[in-house]
């Protein structure tokens, strides 16, 4: 059984290329009213004739025309760069179909089909005022952005098809991008700039000298209670260099917990003669994200939000790695203790 060009439903009447409801959209899209039936269907072919400019053509072409003028004028109302490539095709092929055309020769159809245009226009039509947000380089209008935005981004569903991909990607930084802004809002600079940093196609290596950040990680008990083990394994003489046997360390502070959850740290110590000792101290950690985690490998204490927030977070920018929204780099801070006391 035949399949509707514009919905994929299945049709009874072979002769046609749309089911009625569908016809009447298309027909109304180049301003034919009132079509009653499916012999509607040979107006709309012959008003994109003229529309096109085109002499009378044998219906198989008719209908080659229609189809690729119709994903044309369905993609001309989504206003987004990302379908310049995808336009530029349908120009082309409409401007070369003549009486022997067949699909064989038009290279668009192997890149957009009708409906997969119309999935197209239906999603930038359901998200329109963020999109156009977007276009417009606001990225500071929080409240427009649902659940269901988010759920869509990133679906690996609409991610796994490439004509919806690069829709789905646009939305992905913009909702990242918004949550630069509520980490900034909330004074989690550490994070914010690690993940607006990750958003560039091609980030620098980042090496942190805030000393605001700088002063949170000395106060992180987590850190602390690092460098005392470090300082009980190796500090059985007056100096020492954790060398390449780096200890792994996970902040126990929410502003570095969102920003490096795991790094490396890599100590040189020197006893000094009050027996204590000066540190000189290299966090190294790669900005990435390529583990799905569960709830409970993010559950260190009884702060369920950030457990939620920091779960959630690793699992969108994860799959925004994937679609290189979100890209990887290196991070890099260097500090010195004077006179640590165990």
């Amino acid at each position: 059984m035949k399949r509707c060009s514009l919905c994929g439903r299945k049709i009874s009447n072979t002769r046609y290329t749309f089911g009625l409801g569908c016809l009447k959209k298309m027909c109304n899209s180049v301003n034919i009213a009132n079509v009653k039936n499916l012999k509607g269907e040979n107006l709309l072919d012959r008003k994109i004739l003229k529309l096109c400019d085109k002499s009378n053509l044998p219906k198989t072409q008719r209908q080659l025309l229609t189809d690729r003028y119709l994903t044309l004028n369905l993609l001309n109302k989504v206003p987004l760069n990302c379908y310049d490539n995808y336009r530029k095709l349908l120009k082309n092929d409409i401007d070369t179909i003549n009486g022997t055309t067949t699909i064989m020769n038009l290279h668009s159809c192997d890149v957009i089909t009708l409906k997969q245009a119309s999935e197209i226009n239906k999603k930038y039509t359901e998200y329109k005022n963020i999109f156009q947000e977007i276009i417009d380089g606001k990225y500071d209008t929080i409240q427009n952005i649902s659940f269901d935005a988010v759920r869509f981004a990133f679906s690996n569903y609409y991610n796994d098809k490439p004509y919806l991909s690069d829709m789905t990607q646009i939305l992905q930084y913009c909702i990242l991008k918004t949550g630069v802004l509520v980490l900034t809002l909330i004074d989690f600079s550490c994070a914010a700039k690690c993940l607006d940093n990750s958003l560039h196609k091609y980030p620098e290596d980042m090496t942190i000298t805030d000393k605001k950040i700088i002063e949170k990680i000395q106060k992180d008990n987590n850190f602390k209670a690092c460098l005392n083990k470090i300082i009980e394994k190796y500090g059985n003489k007056k100096e020492f260099d954790t060398g390449e046997k780096n200890e792994s360390l996970a902040f126990e502070d929410g502003d570095l917990f969102l920003a490096m959850h795991n790094v490396y740290i890599n100590v040189i110590g020197s006893k000094q003669k009050n027996d204590k000792w000066n540190l000189d101290i290299t966090l190294s950690d790669e900005y990435d994200f390529t583990d799905f985690k569960e709830m409970g490998e993010y559950i260190k204490d009884d702060n369920f939000w950030m457990n939620f927030i920091g779960c959630s977070a690793n699992n969108l920018a994860m799959i925004g790695t994937a679609c290189k929204v979100v890209n990887t780099y290196k991070i890099t801070v260097k500090l010195k203790i004077e006179n640590w006391e165990e």
